[in-house]
């Protein structure tokens, strides 16, 4: 694979720390400066930007005042008001295939005075809980009257309160909750899927219902923000790395504005992301790389100075590792979520990328920018070797490197140059 071919004033810098080498390979030859175009959009999106680390606020039900926010924040997901700081912009929150977060309409209300609307797993009695979340009932988002009511009583009064985003959570990609049909007026049982997570007349479904929202929101000058999250590092029942399953992602991450991705290079448990589940969620994030973005990880632990200086470093590598301008990064541990988390680590700032990810040997990749430069080694298993350029070399906690150094299995470096 060729090598894009740098400015001058790129090369320069690229030539002065010494990290032009035969064996450094760019994943994207048609890379240029910059990374990606402005966005050309009729509805609010998040300003972005093209160095440092430009958070998300996931939830903000814990922070009590919103000036912290100021020069680290640039979009809040579910916010409570939609009056921010300046540059802040904020979503009001749904889900995709269910009332929330409308409490006052109970599965006794659907069942008194839409039956028909409800949806049920293929015992036809049961209806098709989310996550077991018996609160909140599961509805026919193909039904036109679903959709009107579903507009007029949940998105129509955040409009009308100054919203400009609607964050859509819980978009399942895949029919994990076994969704069969409903019944209709007449009570008798219509099928709808059957019992392959994967059924493509679920697709068909969801990708109509995400446009319809899309359409909605954009005809009244708003953006969507839909949760869709990658299941290819889970280690559950929900686990998919099919091909079928990433096109499907793919072509719902298309039709978003804002995309959250809640699983990030963490993924809810103690190991990282590594091997071949990086690689697909690498894959993944630089082909959407210019898709405004909130990549979320969360950590292993209750609050995020819990966590090893390690991990936490390893975030924001991997942060600086695959974004553009329109990325935006959430962290936080299990009971510090929807909490403004000081995480000292996402302050760090090495400029501008002059160039791209740089896959350098078997496993390690690296990304030069102006001030410094973004390692990640994401094998499990294999140490490899990197020789930094002349100098001395700083990470984030300030150890310093220089000559050869070793790149352990599952590390992260952000190195700033002296």
């Amino acid at each position: 694979m060729r090598l894009r071919r740098m400015s001058s004033a790129a090369l320069v810098v690229a030539v002065g720390l010494g990290l032009l080498t035969p064996t450094a390979q760019a994943s994207e030859p048609s890379w240029s400066g910059g990374g990606c175009p402005a966005p050309q959009a009729d509805v609010p999106l998040p300003v972005t930007r093209d160095h440092g680390v430009l958070q998300a606020q996931v939830f903000d039900r814990q922070v009590p005042d919103p000036s912290v926010y100021a020069g680290r924040v640039g979009f809040v997901w579910a916010a409570l008001q939609s009056a921010q700081p300046g540059g802040v912009l904020a979503s009001s929150y749904v889900t995709a295939f269910r009332n929330a977060p409308a409490r006052e309409y109970t599965p006794e209300w659907f069942k008194t005075n839409h039956p028909d609307w409800i949806e049920y797993t293929p015992d036809r009695t049961t209806p098709a809980w989310e996550f077991n979340n018996q609160v909140y009932t599961p509805i026919d988002i193909s039904n036109p009257a679903v959709r009107q009511w579903y507009t007029s009583t949940l998105i129509d009064p955040a409009i009308a309160a100054g919203f400009k985003v609607i964050a859509v959570d819980n978009i399942g990609v895949r029919n994990d909750f076994n969704v069969s049909g409903h019944y209709d007026a007449n009570g008798q049982w219509v099928q709808q899927f059957g019992t392959d997570p994967k059924d493509p007349a679920w697709v068909a479904d969801v990708l109509d219902w995400l446009r319809y929202l899309r359409d909605y929101a954009h005809a009244r000058g708003v953006a969507v923000a839909f949760n869709l999250t990658f299941n290819g590092s889970l280690h559950d029942q929900f686990q998919d790395k099919s091909p079928e399953y990433i096109a499907d992602l793919d072509q719902m991450i298309d039709i978003s504005d804002i995309w959250l991705n809640e699983q990030g290079f963490t993924v809810h448990r103690v190991e990282n992301v590594t091997d071949d589940e990086w690689q697909l969620m690498f894959d993944l994030l630089r082909r959407h790389r210019c898709k405004p973005s909130v990549v979320m990880n969360k950590l292993p632990t209750a609050y995020w100075n819990e966590a090893t200086p390690e991990q936490r470093q390893w975030v924001v590598a991997n942060y600086l590792l695959y974004r553009e301008a329109p990325a935006m990064l959430e962290s936080t541990g299990s009971k510090d979520y929807a909490a403004f988390n000081e995480i000292p680590e996402m302050a760090a700032d090495l400029g501008t990328a002059i160039t791209p990810p740089l896959r350098r040997g078997p496993v390690l990749w690296t990304r030069l920018y102006r001030e410094g430069m973004t390692v990640v080694n994401p094998s499990s298993t294999q140490s490899t070797n990197l020789s930094l350029p002349p100098g001395t070399w700083t990470d984030l906690h300030g150890v310093q490197y220089s000559g050869h150094i070793i790149v352990s299995a599952n590390t992260g470096l952000v190195l700033k140059k002296n």
